[in-house]
């Protein structure tokens, strides 16, 4: 394209060159006429020169062009291909999190069909309620899943030893009316949803302080353990005063919160009492060994006694060695005193 450009260029330019040179010939005479067609030959050969090197310098622009845009298309397909990958991790991550999303959404939804079905919401209250008085009290301080003389299994019995010490706990959603009284816009229908819900913490109470508060098994009182928070905020903060109602019934409502302050206080009556049953029984092991070492003094004085008797008599009994040893030796060599005879 560039070679055909400077064709042209050059035909215009003799062209022209010819124009001048006739209308020189045609105003001049033939010497001048001479002249100047060896000026305009010398012209001419400057022009081709300098349009060859026009040519020369377009062909090097034109190759330096060539090698730039090769560079940059070069350099263009390297950050396309760095966007492209780019792209394709930020789609992964995309397709990742809606993945996640997706998963979280079918959880949720597992979550809210646990929480609708009555079974495996109880499972889950008493579950915590496990949780909880496991992480407080020794094994051997209470028993899942109780059933008392009437009959009657209880979620959870708090054993100390005497009966009246003796706590059960139950464990109480009331949960279905509880999120229909939460979520319902309709004020009829709320009234509705919250008369259910007091019917039902009526009922709760009712039945814990029917069934598991026996005379002479367990303590005068039993708990209501609410496994949600929302719930017993819900149950503290209604106007039917629940927690009254309760107190009547020898019943204390709890959460998750508050039961473990009543947990760690019963470990603390838990600990009084071992101690004091130890303090006991060391106290009982310090008389009896009193009594033995009175028993050890005696035995050692009475040895003592018959010690110092014995050696009164080894005492005598040496004098009367020595004395019929003296006999003895006199009598082996006859040797009588006159006058007093044998001494005696």
């Amino acid at each position: 394209m560039e070679n055909t450009i400077l064709v042209i260029l050059g035909v215009l330019v003799l062209f022209f060159l010819f124009f001048i040179y006739k209308k020189i010939d045609q105003g001049k005479g033939p010497d001048d006429a001479g002249a100047k067609y060896a000026v305009l030959l010398d012209k001419f050969d400057t022009l081709a020169k300098s349009t060859e090197d026009l040519r020369a310098n377009l062909n090097k622009s034109q190759i330096d062009l060539s090698e730039k845009l090769t560079n940059k298309q070069n350099t263009s397909e390297k950050e396309i291909k760095s966007d492209l990958s780019k792209l394709n991790e930020s789609l992964a991550v995309i397709v990742t999190a809606q993945k996640e999303l997706n998963d979280l959404k079918t959880s949720v939804i597992d979550f809210k069909n646990l929480f609708n079905n009555q079974t495996t919401r109880g499972r889950l209250g008493n579950d915590s309620l496990k949780a909880i008085v496991s992480d407080v009290l020794n094994k051997r301080y209470f028993k899942m899943e109780h059933t008392l003389s009437n009959g009657k299994r209880v979620d959870c019995f708090l054993f100390l030893g005497e009966p009246h010490e003796c706590v059960a706990i139950d464990s109480k959603f009331a949960w279905e009316n509880y999120t229909k009284l939460v979520n319902e816009k309709d004020e009829q229908l709320k009234k509705v949803h919250s008369k259910n819900f007091i019917d039902d913490i009526n009922k709760h109470i009712k039945d814990i302080s029917d069934k598991y508060i026996i005379d002479k098994e367990t303590a005068p009182f039993a708990l209501m353990y609410v496994a949600s928070e929302g719930v017993y905020q819900a149950i503290m903060n209604s106007d039917k005063e629940f927690t009254k109602l309760a107190r009547e019934k020898n019943v204390v409502i709890v959460s998750p919160n508050t039961i473990f302050g009543f947990l760690k206080t019963y470990r603390l009556f838990i600990d009084n009492k071992e101690m004091s049953e130890k303090a006991d029984t060391i106290q009982k092991e310090f008389g009896k060994i009193y009594e033995e070492i009175i028993r050890f003094a005696e035995r050692f004085s009475a040895i003592d006694k018959r010690n110092t008797q014995l050696t009164e008599d080894f005492r005598k009994l040496q004098i009367s060695v020595d004395q019929i040893t003296r006999r003895s030796e006199r009598v082996k060599n006859l040797e009588f005193d006159k006058k007093i005879g044998i001494e005696k």
